[in-house]
């Protein structure tokens, strides 16, 4: 079979021994986010999300470029009403302790299928051993400073519940995609306030200022004061520049895409 170029993403629950009181509460989670993958991925799948090891869940597509949205609808369904309300009972979702490690994984497959103890080729491995590289990260930088980047280790999404990291088959490519997500998820977004605001408006694009003041929960106050709180909020923000780095995202796995297609098949 010629390898296909592929992503393929790992996601691995932290600390997932100590957090719960039953491993079905964490497979219930992973089930959960793996439901929502292969409903909004089910066109493009390669392998459909599945548990794997116990306490992740892995996946694939033939096409580099959903992973910028596959990492923001993880984000987006993580801060859910609907998420909050089906695990109401874990005291690790209610006090947003819960935190994953995302490995993103790009290569080929030289062998595909919709079972994940079949498939095989770079993009899985590169998946998995990026999100062991994540939380080697995380563990080593908890109780420094949180922007640095030192010790000779990688980037460190401290913000995010979904700790992320990629690897691909030529790192070079990986690193500016990890640059690039630490630029938008974690150097861009200087608040909790902030981080709400630009989820709120990547999922709500549509939105006028008092809608999304509603969303952000300042439902108490005037329109008035929701649509000034907002615009004051905005003006604070570097949300065109966070929106100008996700595309350039995009942009650059599609021509990624391309290179890595148009390489020789061994």
């Amino acid at each position: 079979m010629q390898k296909e170029a592929a992503l393929f993403v790992y996601i691995d629950i932290s600390n997932s021994r100590t957090i719960f009181s039953a491993m079905s509460e964490g497979t219930a989670i992973l089930n959960y986010f793996a439901d929502m993958l292969n409903t909004a991925y089910k066109d493009i799948l390669i392998t459909p999300f599945s548990i794997k090891d116990g306490d992740a869940i892995v996946g694939g597509v033939r096409d580099f470029t959903p992973l910028l949205h596959i990492y923001s609808n993880c984000l987006t369904h993580y801060y859910s009403e609907d998420f909050k309300t089906s695990f109401k009972h874990l005291p690790a979702v209610q006090n947003k302790t819960l935190n994953f490690y995302f490995g993103a994984g790009i290569g080929y497959i030289d062998t595909q299928s919709d079972n994940i103890n079949i498939v095989n080729g770079t993009s899985i491995i590169n998946a998995i051993e990026a999100s062991n590289i994540a939380k080697t990260i995380t563990k080593s930088q908890t109780n420094q400073k949180k922007s640095a980047v030192s010790n000779n280790e990688n980037y460190f999404f401290a913000k995010q519940p979904f700790k992320f990291y990629c690897l691909a088959d030529s790192q070079s490519f990986g690193n500016v995609v990890n640059a690039l997500f630490f630029l938008a998820f974690e150097q861009l977004i200087r608040s909790d306030k902030q981080q709400q605001l630009f989820r709120v408006k990547d999922e709500h694009p549509e939105y006028s200022n008092i809608e999304i003041g509603m969303e952000m929960g300042y439902n108490t106050l005037s329109k008035a004061d929701i649509s000034s709180r907002i615009s004051v909020l905005m003006a604070n923000s570097d949300y065109y520049l966070y929106t100008k780095v996700r595309q350039d995202i995009i942009h650059f796995l599609v021509d990624l895409q391309k290179i890595m297609k148009g390489a020789p098949n061994d």
